[in-house]
């Protein structure tokens, strides 16, 4: 898998816990939201 398919899928997988989250508004998905976010900061995931 090259860098910019683990980049899009990171990114994804961001959107998807966002709204995830801005839909239940539960710890768990925050805590899934802000481990999406840090992936997505560590590949260099422009958000």
């Amino acid at each position: 898998m090259t860098l910019t398919e683990k980049k899009a899928l990171a990114k994804e997988a961001y959107k998807a816990a966002k709204a995830k989250y801005l839909e239940t508004m539960s710890k768990q998905d925050w805590v899934a939201f802000c481990d999406a976010k840090k992936v997505c900061m560590l590949l260099g995931v422009i958000i």
